[in-house]
């Protein structure tokens, strides 16, 4: 009796751990699916967030007019800005900023520099980098869900806390 007790508390622990990688990352796909930033009255761009279930990422960002209609597609192929993997980052480093009036989600590796960001200049180079900006939110009531949930997956994907 004692044994199957056991059992069925041991299930319950684990079923009720939380939501699985899956529902994280399509979770996660969903509310940084398309998110604008104005720049200023002239020119604004838009980020797009793609998490694919292997824990690979990248940021991609269109940068357009404001009288243009914000591109919603997550198909959209867009600039490349950081590419990388929710592994090699570290849970206890998500934090949240405000730029633009947006609210911006970053994360930094595990250690040494473990995100490729592409060049903004005119050669385009690939370098790496250590913190990255991995999502862009303007609802300050989503805040805390998505540094919750970009911590979830940083963790279920193995991502190591820092010593200190």
């Amino acid at each position: 009796m004692k044994l199957k007790l056991l059992i069925i508390l041991t299930i319950a622990s684990f079923s009720a751990f939380g939501q699985t990688r899956k529902e994280t990352i399509d979770w996660l796909n969903s509310k940084f699916e398309s998110s604008p930033i104005i720049r200023n009255s002239i020119q604004q761009s838009t980020r797009f967030l793609k998490i694919e279930d292997t824990g690979n990422f990248s940021v991609q960002e269109f940068l357009y007019a404001t009288n243009v209609a914000l591109p919603t597609s997550r198909n959209y192929n867009g600039k490349t800005l950081y590419t990388g993997n929710f592994k090699d980052l570290s849970p206890n480093s998500v934090r949240s900023s405000r730029v633009y009036g947006e609210i911006f989600i970053f994360a930094s590796c595990t250690t040494g520099k473990c995100v490729n960001q592409q060049d903004q200049g005119p050669d385009f180079d690939v370098y790496k980098v250590s913190e990255v900006a991995i999502g862009v939110i303007s609802d300050p009531s989503l805040e805390a869900r998505c540094k919750k949930a970009f911590i979830h997956l940083i963790t279920i994907s193995g991502g190591k806390k820092e010593a200190f």
